[in-house]
């Protein structure tokens, strides 16, 4: 199926937020299940505090300011995914494939899954060592071409991202998609491409629209992790992740543990702009991602949360600030204080705007 915002918004309303929830694995009872961050609160969510309404297809925690919204951001929050990864799983899991010639997506249709053949990446992850999932992924990126002289090229240079910064970064273009296809499934075989993550349920390497990769570097200067981005306008969502666990912020180098500020971005291209302007920064794949485990790689250093200027990006700066004291890390968002012109940014603009790219 070709998903477009109108197909997206009747397959949403096809489902039913209840039977998602449970599909996740949450224990639903009168309309409660336990927040997904039992630390943020007094005693673990004892007592649920995250209310479903199934008549509005919703959710919210009563605690969390920033946990709340429809049924795929509940997707996106509790697998600590993408837009587009939690959309691929919600397809996955209630086929709506079966219908994709109908003009609307009924509901008898859908149906809940079969919980004993439940797909979660944690769970895949624990069957797969580390050492080997780390070795697919070395070997797909080392198969693709460096950004000059691709599409990409064009695409960052008009988002004032050069080329200094590519090659520093190790940004990768998927050029030849199906002999890397055919490359991979040879050397891994299709079963351990799939639960990787690098292939999706048809055996189809999954990034055919989404072509520009953005391998998050370990300290080592090695990754196990990417982001990709389409670099064609029409194309919808423009991000798609490697399924599972984000490990570690994007540019985890610049968290040295030696004195200084460091810009909290949301998203790789605000923090490749930084980087472009010599500014420390690292980056983060939504506003709702930053986890608390990552507090200690801040260690000495001083956080400016400068997330878009937009509803969620305010209440996912405030939960970003509020981990970074809670764990003795000096932080300010980048609204409440006195900043150059260029950080007094419009209603909706992220940095990259703000500094002159152009999309």
């Amino acid at each position: 199926m070709q998903w477009n915002r109108e197909k997206i918004e009747e397959f949403k309303a096809s489902l039913s937020i209840t039977r998602v929830a449970e599909a996740l694995g949450l224990v639903v009872k009168n309309g409660r299940t336990h927040c997904f961050y039992p630390m943020r609160h007094a005693h673990g969510d004892r007592t649920p505090s995250l209310s479903i309404s199934e008549s509005k297809g919703v959710y919210r925690c009563w605690v969390c300011p920033d946990v709340n919204g429809d049924v795929i951001r509940l997707v996106q929050q509790n697998r600590q995914c993408s837009f587009a990864e939690a959309l691929q799983w919600l397809a996955e899991e209630f086929r709506p494939w079966q219908v994709e010639n109908s003009d609307k997506i009924p509901v008898k249709k859908i149906e809940p899954p079969d919980r004993s053949i439940i797909r979660r990446p944690p769970r895949d992850k624990e069957e797969i060592p580390s050492e080997l999932h780390q070795k697919v992924i070395l070997s797909f990126l080392k198969k693709l071409s460096p950004v000059e002289k691709t599409p990409a090229a064009s695409w960052l240079t008009r988002r004032r991202i050069f080329k200094s910064v590519w090659e520093k970064m190790k940004l990768r273009y998927i050029e030849d998609y199906d002999g890397i296809t055919k490359s991979l499934k040879e050397e891994f075989g299709i079963e351990l491409l799939q639960k990787v993550g690098l292939f999706n349920q048809k055996a189809h390497l999954r990034y055919y629209k989404h072509r520009l990769i953005f391998p998050y570097l370990n300290k080592a200067g090695h990754a196990d992790y990417f982001q990709a981005r389409s670099v064609i306008a029409d194309v919808f969502p423009k991000e798609q992740n490697l399924p599972g666990k984000v490990p570690i912020p994007y540019n985890i180098s610049a968290l040295n543990f030696e004195p200084g500020w460091v810009y909290l971005c949301e998203g790789v291209v605000d923090t490749l702009t930084f980087l472009c302007r010599n500014i420390s920064a690292v980056g983060v794949p939504g506003v709702t991602s930053f986890k608390a485990e990552w507090v200690p790689y801040f260690k000495g250093k001083k956080v400016v949360v400068a997330f878009d200027p937009d509803e969620a990006g305010r209440r996912g700066a405030v939960v970003a600030q509020e981990l970074l004291l809670a764990g003795g890390i000096e932080c300010v968002i980048a609204g409440n204080l006195s900043l150059p012109e260029i950080f007094q940014r419009k209603e909706g603009e992220d940095i990259n705007e703000a500094f002159g790219g152009r999309k």
